[in-house]
């Protein structure tokens, strides 16, 4: 083989017809290459005088540790719904051997998750929540096994674990027709996050299947596209319902409903998406679609351990953890049954 000025581990993999994972395991010293093999890709990259770079000769030897990225302004706090998910995550690892730690991430730094990754003992990474797609550009460069939990991107080859959104927020806004709402508003900013615009697929295909018309002035924003709050612009004419896309969002929009002089569920009545914390508290409790976060957080961590202790594993693509409705006292039935002597 002729060598090339700047050898690469994809070099190495092509010489000895083996995959690229199998070279970066035996040049950083990790289990799951037999002993004959990993002394074969070490001559080779001698004789084609490959040269580690330092972020791998940092992460030499059989590292345990397991790099949390979510979004900084969701990682603070004591309640939400990903520091949670965050928490249940480092159970699972815990119980296979594994040390979970939290990166949160600033939109406006996108660079800082990959230094901390370059500088640190990282067996793999999970990212929660959406992740700017610069920023998991950078992260996949450096080779280390990915999962996504709670988003998904096309545009980059990795497994990801999501909450069943379409059917489950079509069951809710079904709901809400049953209790013989047929004016229904959604509130969610629709194009902010996948799980936002998988929600509102929902709210579609329920009125679709109802031949219901979706009125576009009932479509009510939550948050830039910075995530970032913004302040809800009620329509002229109100709907008798609204579908949230998460219980927080609910909950923010409850308190302003309230403040208006609006009452839940006597003159709105809402359901939404979590069952976290907001749901709870909220007045009156929240109608919901429960997301299993223990299911959530077993399956990603299953994911990056398989991706960690085999080479050449099947890529799992999207694996789907369904969701339970939580039925309280947000919404009201218009149309209450009649008892057996035709009163109401």
């Amino acid at each position: 083989m002729k060598r090339k000025k700047n050898v690469t581990m994809q070099d190495i993999a092509d010489y000895l017809s083996i995959s690229k994972v199998t070279v970066s395991k035996a040049l950083n010293g990790k289990d799951g290459v037999g002993r004959e093999l990993k002394e074969k890709i070490i001559a080779v990259s001698k004789e084609l005088n490959y040269k580690l770079p330092e972020s791998s000769k940092a992460c030499s030897g059989n590292s345990k540790n397991i790099a949390i990225f979510m979004k900084e302004k969701f990682a603070y706090g004591e309640a939400g719904f990903y520091l949670k998910f965050y928490q249940r995550i480092s159970v699972e690892l815990n119980e296979r051997g594994y040390l979970a730690h939290l990166f949160p991430i600033n939109p406006r730094e996108d660079r800082k998750g990959k230094l901390l990754l370059e500088k640190h003992d990282i067996a793999g990474v999970i990212f929660l929540g959406d992740i700017e797609k610069t920023f998991l550009a950078e992260a996949k460069q450096t080779q280390l096994p990915c999962v996504l939990a709670d988003t998904y991107d096309n545009d980059f080859d990795m497994d990801c674990v999501i909450t069943e959104s379409v059917y489950s927020m079509c069951e809710l806004t079904t709901y809400l027709m049953k209790c013989g709402h047929k004016s229904i508003g959604f509130v969610g900013t629709i194009t902010a996050t996948n799980s936002i615009m998988d929600r509102y697929l929902g709210y579609c295909r329920a009125h679709l299947k109802a031949g219901l018309p979706i009125h576009d002035e009932w479509l009510i924003g939550d948050r830039d596209m910075e995530d970032e709050n913004v302040e809800f612009m009620l329509p002229e004419h109100m709907p008798t319902a609204f579908v949230c896309n998460c219980d927080d969002t609910a909950y923010r929009f409850i308190r302003m409903l309230t403040e208006k002089g609006y009452r839940v569920p006597e003159d709105i009545s809402i359901v939404s998406f979590d069952n976290d914390i907001y749901a709870e508290l909220c007045v009156p409790k929240l109608t919901t679609a429960e997301v299993d976060i223990n299911q959530m957080a077993c399956k990603s961590v299953e994911l990056i351990c398989e991706k960690i202790d085999q080479d050449n594993v099947r890529r799992r693509g999207v694996t789907f953890v369904n969701t339970a409705i939580i039925y309280r006292d947000s919404v009201r039935n218009m149309d209450p049954p009649v008892d057996s002597t035709g009163y109401v």
